[in-house]
């Protein structure tokens, strides 16, 4: 009897660590708040290629794309790159800038719940994507 209660144990504690990584590739994800700043109708958005550890998208005046890994619950940004055409405004130039900043070699803590994607550092969040 004392082996079967250890044996549960064992497979509950297996299962458990067991943790399913949200799909990053089910949604085209538009962010809508960059550190504190919330974002109306902004046109940065980013989209993940699972199959191929690649990402890309908009960062708001150029296009953007990199590699990504994603275990668990850590999200690395890795070799980003982007165009660059300059933007005509300057705030949206520098919400830019400070995106690329933000993923370029940095690893963050991601939650996805429904269609939002969180990206913490240290507990605090960075960045929020909804998917479409």
């Amino acid at each position: 009897m004392g082996a079967k209660i250890i044996l549960g144990l064992v497979i509950l504690m297996a299962c458990t660590s067991l943790k399913k990584i949200p799909d990053l590739g089910s949604h085209r994800w538009s962010l809508v708040q960059i550190q504190h700043e919330k974002l109306d109708s902004s046109p940065v958005y980013i989209q993940f290629d699972t199959a191929a550890h690649r990402f890309n998208g908009n960062a708001g005046c150029n296009k953007m794309s990199g590699n990504y890994s994603a275990t668990g619950s850590a999200l690395t940004f890795a070799e980003v790159i982007s165009t660059r055409m300059a933007c005509v405004d300057f705030k949206a130039n520098e919400r830019e800038s400070q995106l690329l900043r933000l993923l370029n070699n940095h690893t963050y803590a991601y939650d996805i719940n429904g269609a939002t994607l969180q990206l913490k550092d240290s507990g605090k969040v960075i960045l929020v994507f909804k998917g479409y």
